[in-house]
């Protein structure tokens, strides 16, 4: 039977340690407490905004997954070749 309200996805968290300038923390304290919120939730969603509005990022990103990570491996030597000059490696 379905549910009216989805179960909350469960979510891995890394613990990630950052010596911010004591302004920026400050401020940071000051708009969780204007959001009612913590400052992990806070700093996750203005990452998030970050890395969906930033264009440059965004084509950087895109570039990356163009570029062969790893080699292809053929039983032919020859593809291989022709691979590595389509991919720039050569």
């Amino acid at each position: 039977m379905k549910t009216y309200i989805p179960k909350q996805p469960k979510q891995t968290r890394e613990r990630v340690e950052a010596k911010l300038d004591v302004r920026l923390v400050r401020e940071l304290e000051k708009y969780c407490e204007y959001l009612e919120s913590d400052r992990d939730y806070v700093l996750g969603q203005m990452l998030q905004v970050l890395f969906r509005k930033d264009k440059g990022f965004a084509a950087w990103r895109a570039a990356k997954r163009e570029t062969p990570t790893a080699p292809v491996v053929t039983s032919n030597a020859k593809q291989v070749r022709e691979h590595s000059r389509v991919g720039g490696t050569d």
